[in-house]
Formats: C-alpha cells, sequence, structure tokens
C-alpha cells in the first residue's frame, strides 16, 4: 500500500511538472529583438488557374542594433494545404536597425484547379552574427480565389436600372390614377 501511495505522489509530481511546463514561457524569456515591427502585404484577390502572382510585403521596424550584426527581412510564402514553402526573398537592412523599411516581393504559382486558397505570408527577421538568429516577425493567412470564371464585380448599371424600372413603375401608377380619376372611378 505504501508503493501504491508513494507512485501515486510521484505521479502527480511528475504531471504537474509536465503541465506546468509551456513553450510560450520560454519564448517569453527570450528577450524581444524589435521594440516595434509592422508588416503588411499586397496581394491579388482573385487569380486565374496556374497564374503567376506578386506578393509585395513591407517590413517596417525599430531594433536594438549596435552596428556588429547584420541585419535582413525573409518573407517566405507558404501553401497552407501542404506546408510547402513556395517562395522565399529577403531583402537587406544591413548593420544599423534601429530604423528601417523594406520591401520584398515574392512570385508564386496558383493551383491548377479553381479553389479557395489559403496563402501564409511568413516575415522573419534574420540577425547574422547574433544570438538571435531568425525572429519570426509576423505570419498571416491570407484567402484568394482561384477560378477561371471570374466572380461578379459591382457595377454601377445595377442602381441604374433599379431606378428606371422604379421611374417606369411611378410613371405607370401615375397613368393609371389619372385614368381612373378621368373615367369617375
Amino acid at each position: 500500500m505504501a508503493n501504491h501511495a508513494t507512485l501515486c505522489i510521484a505521479l502527480v509530481v511528475l504531471v504537474a511538472c509536465v503541465v506546468s511546463y509551456s513553450p510560450a514561457e520560454v519564448h517569453a524569456s527570450i528577450p524581444s529583438l524589435c521594440q516595434r515591427a509592422s508588416v503588411s502585404s499586397t496581394y491579388p484577390t482573385q487569380v486565374a488557374p496556374n497564374q503567376q502572382i506578386q506578393v509585395t510585403t513591407i517590413v517596417s521596424g525599430s531594433c536594438t542594433s549596435d552596428g556588429e550584426d547584420y541585419f535582413s527581412v525573409r518573407i517566405d510564402l507558404v501553401d497552407n494545404a501542404s506546408g510547402s514553402i513556395l517562395s522565399a526573398n529577403s531583402a537587406k537592412i544591413g548593420y544599423n536597425a534601429t530604423s528601417f523599411n523594406v520591401t520584398v516581393r515574392n512570385s508564386a504559382t496558383t493551383p491548377a484547379t479553381d479553389e479557395t486558397w489559403a496563402l501564409q505570408i511568413d516575415a522573419y527577421l534574420i540577425q547574422a552574427g547574433g544570438v538571435s538568429g531568425q525572429n519570426l516577425l509576423n505570419s498571416t493567412t491570407t484567402i484568394i480565389q482561384v477560378d477561371g470564371a471570374p466572380l461578379p464585380e459591382f457595377s454601377t448599371t445595377a442602381p441604374i436600372l433599379l431606378a428606371f424600372v422604379f421611374g417606369i413603375s411611378v410613371i405607370a401608377l401615375r397613368r393609371k390614377r389619372r385614368e381612373s380619376i378621368n373615367s369617375g372611378y
């Protein structure tokens, strides 16, 4: 019975240790390299199958920099369904990353079939020679409609058509009303 109680206590302590460990705590202890970072991307929202597209990403920020380490930004385009990297491109920041603004252009080919395509855009800050190495600044999943037939776009003819139909209806009702007044009903 004593062995059973000892085993239970050991198991509870082991579970408590495992539950208290969290990867987020490990990452939180690593000091942040950048005090400010902004990532924005532009990309088409509707494309044809097998079409080459361009994704332009602008990364700006302010990072701790002593002038000894070389900094750059890398952007990866990742197909969410397969997890494969479709494109990786980088831009130089240089030895001074205290204030930077860089543009990175990536190209990728859309899927061959009509689908709603989830494309992940990962932005990394790379510190060559530093202890931190590579830091993920931002990861965004975008949705691009791959469709051989274009989606209907908002057209200015729809409101004009509605106004025309409404106008004709009003004229017809007025004419009918006049006829009923003239006929005595």
